[in-house]
């Protein structure tokens, strides 16, 4: 339940952001909470980055188990 955009977006509007967060294959959900040595937010993780990350290692738990 949680909206997507996908779109370009500007500098500007990620040096204003309360959260940042990547994702890859190898590092699954990263919280990024400095830029430029600023800190992002509170400088710790934000809650939608958890709520986010807590759904990856769900989803994760739900394939391994599928997958033996």
């Amino acid at each position: 339940n949680l909206p997507l955009e996908v779109r370009q977006i500007s500098e500007a509007e990620v040096r204003a952001a309360d959260e940042i967060w990547v994702t890859s294959s190898t590092k699954e959900v990263l919280a990024v909470t400095t830029l430029d040595e600023r800190a992002v937010g509170s400088g710790k993780p934000g809650s939608v980055f958890k709520r986010m990350h807590q759904l990856y290692q769900d989803f994760k738990r739900t394939v391994m188990r599928q997958a033996a």
